[in-house]
């Protein structure tokens, strides 16, 4: 449940940083800027602990995502 809820902080500061892209016409990437956003995020407690959660969850699977794409 913890790593749902990192999940979830993870989503939300993208969608805030795509806002804040788009609204300001920045000229970054909205995960960039979303990931500027996690920085001091990641000094919160309650924010911490569970996107430490989700991302020792990615890092496991971390293999799954480097599939090779196979022509046929």
């Amino acid at each position: 449940m913890t790593a749902l809820r990192g999940l979830a902080f993870l989503l939300l500061l993208q969608a805030a940083g795509e806002g804040l892209t788009h609204a300001l016409a920045l000229p970054f990437p909205g995960p960039v800027v979303g990931l500027v956003l996690l920085l001091p995020a990641l000094q919160v407690p309650w924010i911490a602990s569970p996107v430490a959660a989700m991302a020792e969850l990615l890092l496991t699977h971390l293999s799954l995502l480097f599939v090779p794409v196979v022509w046929a």
